[in-house]
């Protein structure tokens, strides 16, 4: 695919570039770092866009027009351009996470590293949570999908300028409809799926190719137009100044950076994450960087201070201030227990600008310049093949247990108690008590609350004398068929659980012998998610009219967009699981534990208020642990432990449950095998 002549020509060099880089870049900053002051600075990466769309494409252009366009030299430069820096953060991030991050959070960030390193970061993202969610704070690599859409662009753009100009196509044409296409996209998915328009190449291509058609009308046309520019340009002139001479030839140019100006500032400031996102928004800073870049050099904004040398050098390091910035802010908050303060994010602000000037003059520049090109392109590549498979690895070995910080988690709580909380996702039981198919069965619905209420319930409810049944819908589209449950698994990982829900709930056996059902589940009363539930429970006693239904209340959780793991508050606290109540937002005793909840007004039931009665409001010492093993290891799931040390009391205090509890002890510090929790899903 070669031709001709093996050097690419580059545009002549435009210092008012870089600074309007600098301006992106300083944008994203201030945004991550101060959400508040500017609420739209994330825009700064569609400025980013069209400064690359117009970059590569006035390249292609030119040198496809004179017949040295290269790919080999193209992504040679490109490789050069990108790896370095992105390599030197990448490992500096490794090198972080693995001082201070949970087994979890740091098999995420290998998932992360990988897809960093392979340039497909969007599509990593795009499967887990929108740009703007909570749990985006803990992502220290969330920045990368922007790197990852640009990388794609680099693939697809060129192969395809290249075989229309071989085809002799018009590349305007091209350009028009292949952005045409992908805005109708963007247009058309930000409502019913804001997360893949914002993440998608097909939706975010049109912003490339913004600059992309600004190219093509520098490389081909702008000297066509030199008579109208220059009248249009003279009527402005008269019009804005008394001394024609005085606009220098540049009234139209000093208008079109102004308009960009002006364009680029009301994003800024009116652009929030609550915006549909591209969408029509992203019209904006779009139309902004484009008219900037249109003005031209020796417009008086451009000139004056995107050439400024401030504004210069922040573009020149604009690249690994974009890489460095966004870890250093998402660390320090992982690390900290309460929200890093100002000035903590100013302080990291700084440390970003220095490691980025560092990065720029050490790393970026001697590799991009300079002799033996080949040999640095060699171990640019099989230096990111090795942070990939890396990165990989250390996801494939779930975040590597082996490291000290792990350890440290890990000597918090009883061995056999740490070890059997980690094996109840893959030990869920459906059944507990004897053959007996003729005995009451106890049924326990709910979603991920299940698998740990599921064991407590089996150490508190009289076994001799019940059958206990465990059916959880986690990761299952429930429907009603008629008077048939239908349960479509969303994943291969849920389709044991869900066809364990359909049958179980769907077999006379089990539903005309229940003479309970207890629902446990995330916050049961909120009717934004799971409202099929109650649809359920409805069907249910209608099926069965004897059986009683018990929803249980929750007990104290945190907020996981500041602490997604109790374990990860106690190592940040250096303290024991009472500091994950002391931040616990959702319920606080005697504050928000409602004291009547949330009825639904068609199904009988007895609300236990778990919460109030382990913990009541006079009561100032609520229990946190139960034996060394916190009440929670995440964010919001009670740990077995917990409940089995904790559920008799519930039961022998209310009434109604007093009948199902059993005589026999309750609780040990460990769970032998061959006990429930050692069990393998039936």
């Amino acid at each position: 695919m070669t031709v001709q002549h093996p050097h690419l020509s580059h545009p002549k060099y435009r210092p008012d570039i870089d600074g309007l880089r600098a301006i992106a870049v300083l944008a994203v900053v201030a945004f991550h770092a101060f959400p508040v002051r500017i609420q739209g600075g994330f825009i700064g990466v569609d400025i980013f866009f069209v400064i690359s769309g117009y970059l590569i494409s006035t390249i292609i252009f030119e040198n496809l027009d004179r017949g040295t366009f290269s790919f080999a030299e193209f992504y040679a430069r490109r490789i050069k351009r990108i790896f370095p820096a992105l390599i030197v953060v990448l490992v500096a991030c490794f090198v972080l996470g693995w001082q201070t991050l949970l087994a979890d959070e740091f098999k995420q960030l290998g998932k992360h590293m990988a897809a960093g390193a392979g340039f497909v970061s969007n599509f990593v993202l795009w499967n887990e949570a929108g740009y703007f969610d909570n749990t985006s704070e803990t992502k220290p690599l969330l920045h990368l999908w922007s790197l990852g859409i640009e990388e794609q662009f680099y693939v697809v753009w060129p192969l395809l300028l290249w075989l229309a100009w071989k085809r002799k196509f018009n590349l305007l044409t091209i350009t028009i409809l292949v952005a045409s296409v992908s805005f109708y996209l963007n247009i058309e998915g930000v409502k019913p799926d804001a997360t893949a328009t914002f993440y998608s190449p097909q939706t975010r291509f049109w912003e490339l190719l913004s600059g992309s058609l600004l190219a093509w009308y520098a490389v081909y046309q702008k000297g066509r137009y030199t008579n109208i520019v220059t009248r249009i340009d003279g009527v402005l002139g008269r019009v804005i100044y008394r001394d024609a001479k005085a606009a220098d030839g540049q009234a139209l140019a000093n208008v079109v950076s102004f308009a960009g100006a002006l364009l680029l500032g009301y994003g800024f400031w009116q652009i929030n994450k609550e915006s549909d996102f591209p969408g029509v928004w992203a019209v904006i800073p779009v139309a902004g960087a484009v008219l900037m870049i249109l003005a031209g050099a020796n417009a008086w904004i451009n000139r004056a201070i995107l050439s400024h040398k401030i504004a210069v050098w922040f573009g020149l390091i604009s690249f690994p201030l974009y890489l460095w910035h966004w870890p250093l802010l998402s660390f320090l908050r992982m690390v900290e227990v309460d929200a890093p303060s100002r000035d903590m994010r100013i302080a990291a602000v700084v440390v970003a600008v220095v490691l980025a000037w560092l990065t720029y003059w050490l790393v970026e520049r001697p590799m991009r310049f300079g002799g033996n090109g080949k040999v640095k392109l060699v171990v640019l590549i099989v230096l990111m093949a090795v942070v990939a498979a890396v990165g990989y690895s250390t996801y494939a070995r779930g975040g590597l247990y082996f490291r000290p910080i792990q350890k440290r988690v890990n000597n918090l709580f009883p061995a056999a108690a740490r070890a059997y909380e980690l094996s109840l996702g893959d030990s869920f039981r459906n059944f507990y008590g004897s053959p007996d198919i003729n005995k009451p069965v106890v049924l326990v619905m709910g979603d991920s609350y299940v698998t740990n209420w599921g064991v407590g319930l089996s150490h508190t409810i009289d076994l001799t004398r019940y059958n206990l049944v465990n059916v959880s819908y986690l990761g299952c589209a429930v429907s009603l068929d008629g008077g048939r449950i239908v349960a479509k698994s969303t994943a291969e990982k849920h389709d044991k659980n869900c066809s364990a829900f359909e049958t179980l709930l769907n077999d006379p056996a089990v539903v005309n012998n229940a003479t309970a059902l207890m629902l446990v589940s995330h916050r049961p009363f909120e009717y934004g998610a799971n409202t099929f539930r109650f649809d359920l429970i409805k069907l249910l006693t209608n099926k069965n009219p004897k059986m009683e239904v018990f929803i249980f209340g929750n007990y104290f959780q945190l907020n996981p967009k500041d602490f997604p793991s109790c374990e990860k508050l106690m190592v940040k606290a250096k303290k024991g699981a009472e500091v994950c109540l002391q931040y616990a937002t959702y319920p606080v005793a005697g504050k928000s534990i409602e004291s009547e909840p949330l009825y639904p007004k068609d199904i009988k039931f007895s609300y236990v208020d778990f919460g109030r009665i382990i913990c009541p409001a006079q009561n100032l010492t609520c229990p946190t642990s139960a034996d060394g093993v916190p009440f929670i290891t995440d964010w919001n799931h009670l740990t077995s432990a917990f409940l089995i040390r904790h559920l008799p009391s519930v039961f022998q205090q209310d009434h109604a449950l007093q009948k199902f509890v059993g005589d026999r002890p309750r609780f040990s510090n460990s769970w032998p095998a061959g006990s429930p929790g050692a069990s393998t899903l039936h």
